[in-house]
């Protein structure tokens, strides 16, 4: 699944991933491949690729929006540290 994050001032991480872990406004949320589409508002806290069955970054974002698509996923975070 692919995952592009980005921040007001450039695209931090555009790749492939497993899964992907992300601070919803609600709670922590898993999306895999083929996930249903959805958009929601993103909390302050880490956002967590796994690939080959491991975690393999972890990105900390300061909230934001997230859209999840059967193709993908983008994070346009407020800021990423």
């Amino acid at each position: 699944m692919r995952l592009s994050l980005i921040s007001p001032e450039k695209v931090v991480f555009t790749g492939d991933a497993d899964m992907i872990v992300i601070p919803g406004a609600k709670g922590d949320f898993g999306v895999l491949d083929r996930h249903a589409p959805f958009m929601t508002m993103l909390r302050k806290g880490p956002v967590t690729l796994y690939q080959n069955g491991q975690e393999s970054q972890i990105f900390t974002i300061s909230g934001g929006f997230c859209e999840v698509t059967p193709e993908g996923c983008i994070v346009l975070a407020d800021s990423v540290m």
